[in-house]
């Protein structure tokens, strides 16, 4: 809103000072330069020349010996190894704005790009940019080429671009004052700075991940974490300013090589993910064959021109895209929730590669901002991909857990088997015998399970038998053993307890929760408990025995008991054969 209200005052100020103008003789094809509004980029059409062979000098240029024409400054102009564009720019800054100005092409891949002014002495000097040069070279180290004006006065003043590069491409110029200037550079590198920062906190946690689990996914997921942040610093500029700044040479091929190796890469990463070879065996192996065939298809630069190794490359990147598109779409339709969220980031990086082909041929304009929309869109995949294999990891984890488990738990109920629960019970007696350790052993009996057997189904009576697991694990601690000793008959031992009453208190929650109706069964459906006690420290029964003991205690009570907690009680101490002996006596 406020760049509107900006635009509407310039096109008010421009009306009103339209006849100081005309008598003072501005151009109409002059681009206005006002400090009310600091920031710009060029929409109307720009002069231009293509120099056939790159020949020309500034003076010759200069000198009116070239006849340039109007054109787009966003259509792609048609730019070889060879040949040198040159654009006239002619400007004027109003007399109220003293504030100096700038100019910038907001794309990092450029070759090279010189800016032709003339001095207050009226000689013609020149800054330069690209990433063909080392950044000490550049008048103004960035991101991409931004130069200064060398404004005198207002009177117009023409300019000159001199740009190079090995393929077709428009040029988006921008202009605003310095101060302006140095803001869009803050903000740019704060945006920047926060998602390569994220992309390095992800990588960093998947190297934490491999180190606690020793997962070779996670090691390979933090390189992929890796790659994606050096590829988006490479397309926007951050490593050709901060990393090989004086390499120009390696700067300018990685601009061409990353992103595809970026693109194989996580063709690659997105089959590791999703199990496509379960349903998808021969699509599993294309995958395969596409994410290593994008990857080596950058090795064409070694042998071909850098111009037919960018369009072969392209190729391999926008198919690689697809064929990620659909390997989501497929892992969605086999039931992967996060296959639909990686299908919102892939859908954005698949129309900007399209577009991006669609500018290199010269079918559709220049939109610059798209590149690094594309990267935001790529650097969202990373957290997704990873949030994937996560999953991927639990799941993988739970199942080895459940299979370590199995000679040890019950089926159905998941609770220990009697053979492991007496191991259990043998080992808390002996210390409890040991450390005079306060030790409970309960006996749980669901009472009418053969009941809702016959009632219903043996489906319902385990899913009862289920209901009742919960509920008994409700009045257990965590590591509190609980075993499956019989069909409908459970085992609990517990450590802490001391009386008599507090365990009494702990049984009569465990009654009163089966006695709420179970969910979903018609007619209402309950769970009768009856269990049998008996605290260890103060009646010592020997481990190999208890169980037998208290199972014939449930046992002996009546289904319908008005007493169904029960402990067992200490045997009666008998006499001695000699004190029987005595007593006549």
């Amino acid at each position: 809103m406020p760049s509107l209200l900006a635009r509407l005052m310039l096109v008010v100020w421009c009306l009103c000072a339209s006849p100081g103008w005309a008598a003072n003789g501005v151009p109409g094809d002059a681009i206005v330069l006002d400090d009310r509004v600091p920031s710009l980029q060029v929409h109307t059409p720009i002069q231009t020349w293509i120099d056939e062979g790159s020949h020309a000098t500034i003076g010759l240029v200069a000198g009116g010996a070239v006849k340039f024409t109007a054109a787009d400054a966003l259509s792609p102009f048609p730019l070889n190894k060879f040949d040198t564009l040159w654009i006239k720019l002619r400007v004027v800054r109003t007399a109220s704005s003293p504030s100096p100005w700038t100019l910038n092409l907001p794309l990092p891949f450029l070759d090279a790009v010189s800016l032709y002014q003339v001095n207050a002495a009226g000689l013609w000097t020149v800054q330069r940019a690209g990433d063909t040069l080392a950044h000490t070279d550049w008048h103004q180290q960035g991101l991409y080429p931004d130069f200064d004006l060398l404004l005198q006065g207002s009177a117009p003043q023409d300019i000159y671009l001199q740009v190079r590069n090995f393929k077709p491409v428009g040029i988006p110029i921008r202009l605003a004052t310095a101060q302006q200037r140095e803001s869009q550079r803050q903000f740019e590198l704060l945006g920047l700075g926060l998602m390569l920062g994220a992309l390095l906190s992800l990588a960093g946690l998947s190297v934490l991940r491999y180190l606690e689990h020793s997962n070779a996914v996670d090691g390979w997921a933090s390189l992929f974490g890796l790659l994606i942040a050096a590829t988006i610093g490479q397309i926007t500029g951050v490593l050709n300013a901060f990393v090989w700044r004086s390499m120009p040479e390696l700067a300018n091929l990685a601009s061409g090589v990353m992103p595809v190796v970026a693109v194989g890469c996580s063709l690659l990463f997105i089959r590791s993910v999703f199990p496509l070879f379960v349903h998808y065996r021969r699509f599993d192996r294309f995958v395969y064959s596409v994410g290593w065939g994008t990857v080596a298809s950058v090795l064409v630069f070694a042998f071909v021109d850098r111009f037919i190794g960018d369009r072969v490359c392209g190729t391999f990147m926008l198919f690689a895209t697809a064929v990620g598109l659909i390997a989501t779409f497929l892992s969605w339709r086999g039931g992967s929730q996060v296959a639909r969220w990686l299908m919102l980031a892939l859908m954005p990086q698949f129309l900007g590669l399209m577009y991006m082909v669609g500018e290199a041929m010269g079918a559709v304009p220049l939109l610059w901002e798209l590149r690094y929309l594309t990267s935001l869109g790529v650097a969202i995949t990373v957290p997704m991909m990873l949030y994937a294999l996560s999953q991927v990891t639990h799941d993988r984890k739970e199942l080895v857990v459940r299979a370590n488990h199995l000679p040890t738990q019950d089926a159905l109920t998941g609770l220990l088997t009697a053979e492991v629960f007496q191991t259990h019970l043998n080992e808390a007696v002996q210390r409890a015998i040991d450390h005079r350790e306060p030790l409970a052993l309960v006996m749980v009996r669901v009472v009418n399970h053969n009941q809702i057997r016959e009632a219903f189904s043996d489906t319902t009576g385990e899913q009862c038998l289920l209901r009742a697991v919960v509920k008994i694990q409700r009045i257990l601690r965590d590591v509190d053993p609980a075993g499956r000793v019989g069909t409908a008959q459970f085992a609990l031992l517990m450590e802490g307890v001391s009386t008599r009453k507090a365990l009494t208190e702990r049984m009569v929650k465990l009654i009163a929760s089966g006695l709420i109706p179970l969910p979903g069964l018609v007619p209402e459906v309950t769970l009768q408990f009856q269990a049998a006690c008996v605290l260890l420290h103060e009646n010592p029964v020997p481990a190999e025995r208890v169980l037998d003991d208290l199972r014939g205690l449930l046992g002996g009570m009546s289904p319908h008991t008005r007493r169904p907690i029960r402990f067992l009680e200490a045997l009666p101490t008998e006499a001695s054969a000699l004190q029987s002996q005595a007593e006549p006596a």
